[in-house]
């Protein structure tokens, strides 16, 4: 069993970056608190810097890990720039001498989320942060995403879950994929399959081929909750993408609301425009591989994303 410290940025009289619809400190409470209950779900033991909309400085959030003598420590933000079209996902270490252990948590956590998230990866950084400076345990310090950008914000409103349950994945396997507590009392982490299961709307009623077509798209729309439900994504460029469909496809400019709905759902940036990354987005959704295609004369993940609807559990 570790001792872990989650950080939420901020609080009280210091919001933190702002955004549209949110502030930085509510966000990051909320994953905070979520995370706490997966992480204690593996057994561990978890210290939140602040409960509520506190206020405390730096040197005292570093304290509490410190006095507490826990083994990890991870300081929850969203980032923020002087223009609303910056995006990205992106973590911090100190950037003076630092073990291999904190190299290994950063790395953990990193790739757990960038690999899900689905707005760009801006890297693994280093800066003189003083809750890293301070801290005399391995801590990473998380950027989720900009605030001050629409679609980035909507991940941190609306995705909290999902950036709570990415987080946790990679502290777990940062501490060598603890196993879960033995008791029944325990809460334990929701699976995804259960997740998109619930969020389900309509059941299809696909032929399974592997091919894109008005018939899938007039599922997707249905199981999405779209109001268009007439089989076509309008408003799409030409690419490598929209030409492998084999219908409907309305070409144009300005993007479908069916497909934003869509990059919502599978954590991809929503312009409404289908391309490679939101199909990345849609394969590491539905658990196939990940190249950002799709085949010609059938493809695995309209295959996959055919049998979901089809089942109900897109």
């Amino acid at each position: 069993m570790a001792k872990i410290v989650i950080d939420p940025g901020h609080g009280g009289r210091d919001s933190g970056a702002i955004g549209r619809n949110s502030k930085e400190k509510d966000n990051v409470l909320k994953v905070a608190k979520k995370l706490r209950t997966l992480l204690e779900g593996y057994g561990h033991e978890v210290i939140l810097t602040r409960e509520g909309d506190g206020y405390l400085t730096l040197t005292q959030r570093a304290n509490i890990a410190n006095n507490r003598k826990a083994d990890v420590f991870i300081s929850l933000h969203n980032n923020s720039a002087s223009n609303n079209k910056a995006t990205g996902f992106e973590t911090f270490i100190y950037n003076g001498n630092v073990s291999s252990k904190t190299k290994n948590l950063q790395t953990a956590v990193h790739d757990a989320i960038a690999k899900n998230i689905g707005i760009p990866n801006r890297g693994k950084k280093r800066a003189n942060f003083a809750v890293l400076r301070q801290t005399k345990m391995p801590a990473v310090l998380v950027e989720y995403a900009f605030i001050n950008n629409p679609s980035d914000e909507d991940i941190l409103i609306n995705r909290v879950d999902d950036l709570a349950q990415w987080t946790c994945d990679g502290i777990i396997h940062a501490l060598g994929g603890t196993v879960k507590a033995k008791s029944s009392n325990t809460p334990k982490p929701p699976k995804k399959p259960q997740k998109q299961a619930k969020t389900s709307r309509k059941k299809g009623n696909l032929t399974v081929d592997g091919k894109a077509g008005k018939s899938t798209v007039r599922a997707i729309q249905r199981a999405i909750g779209s109001k268009y439900t007439d089989g076509v994504f309008s408003g799409q460029l030409r690419n490598s993408v929209t030409e492998s469909f084999y219908g409907g496809i309305s070409y144009g400019s300005g993007g479908s609301p069916s497909v934003r709905m869509l990059q919502r759902k599978v954590g991809a940036r929503q312009d409404g425009l289908l391309g490679p990354a939101t199909i990345r987005a849609l394969q590491r959704y539905l658990k196939t591989p990940v190249d950002g295609v799709i085949s010609r004369p059938s493809s695995l993940v309209v295959e996959e994303l055919q049998r979901r609807l089809n089942a109900g559990t897109f």
